[in-house]
């Protein structure tokens, strides 16, 4: 199946990796964006492998979520044909702003 990254999770996550280049070097942030592509690999092989999110289950689409780097999730929804990689959400945020920033 393919995956495809939404614009929003791909300014996302460039915000991600340029704020890790900067604090923290960038042998970190390649690690952090092979660490992406297994994940995107697995997706393609394994759509269902990951947990419905909780705090999206009352949404009009069902919504999966991939725990990342401790503090973060990759949310993501499953169409007949892709994968569609919708969000980076930070996890120290307020659980309510999720819904509001899908």
């Amino acid at each position: 199946m393919k995956v495809t990254l939404s614009d929003r999770f791909k300014e996302r996550w460039d915000e991600y990796l340029d704020y890790g280049v900067t604090n923290y070097g960038k042998t970190l942030a390649n690690k952090k964006n092979e660490h992406l592509i297994s994940i995107l690999k697995r997706l393609e092989l394994f759509p269902e492998s990951y947990h419905i999110e909780p705090l999206l289950q009352d949404m009009d689409k069902e919504y999966r979520s991939i725990n990342f780097d401790k503090m973060f999730k990759i949310i993501y929804t499953i169409t007949e044909n892709e994968i569609i990689i919708e969000n980076l959400w930070n996890t120290k945020r307020n659980p309510k702003s999720l819904k509001k920033d899908i």
